[in-house]
């Protein structure tokens, strides 16, 4: 078999998309690009923005490279917030487990997310609204969770619909979101 040739993405190959919840996602690897067996995305979270809770068959690793990310998970039927990761922090997200991402800080965030199996590009590239980079508006606003459930199901993407209490995080910072079983 004949290796496949290095093949260089440049910035300007890499397509960004508003997505709901506040957030800019710039594809870096697209699942094309590696015959769906991982992808790589970088977000640009402003304060308050994240998705909502969710589960998904693919498993994420985070790597906080700016600012502040806060973690929700499931803890008993609710999700709560359980852990905030700083610069240089990393977590991973086993596959089906519950999660969502905030940031609760005063400043935009910037993380990277490598997902495997790939999906997320393909995800976002449905779900969200073309931008020209990630400090562009949307000329349209990105569809909501009531509006992605079909998009989502197509990627593995479950939306939680239990109880959530997002007023206290459980853990300080640099605790580790669950692995899982």
């Amino acid at each position: 078999m004949t290796p496949e040739p290095v093949a260089p993405i440049s910035p300007a190959q890499q397509p960004v998309y508003a997505v709901a919840g506040g957030n800019h996602v710039t594809i870096e690897l697209d699942r094309s690009v590696t015959g769906g067996r991982l992808d790589v995305i970088e977000v640009l979270a402003q304060p308050g923005g994240g998705p909502p809770p969710h589960s998904h068959a693919f498993g994420e690793w985070f790597l906080v490279r700016e600012g502040e990310l806060t973690f929700c998970e499931d803890r008993d039927g609710t999700v709560v917030l359980t852990s905030t990761l700083g610069a240089g922090d990393s977590a991973w997200i086993a596959p089906w487990i519950v999660h969502g991402t905030v940031n609760l800080s005063d400043a935009p965030t910037r993380f990277q997310v490598i997902g495997q199996p790939g999906a997320m590009s393909g995800y976002f590239a449905e779900a969200g609204v073309r931008v020209a980079d990630s400090s562009t508006l949307p000329a349209t606003q990105p569809a909501g969770p009531d509006q992605l459930r079909e998009i989502s199901a197509r990627w593995g993407i479950e939306f939680w619909t239990g109880r959530i209490d997002l007023t206290t995080p459980s853990n300080s910072r640099g605790n580790s979101p669950s692995a899982g079983p």
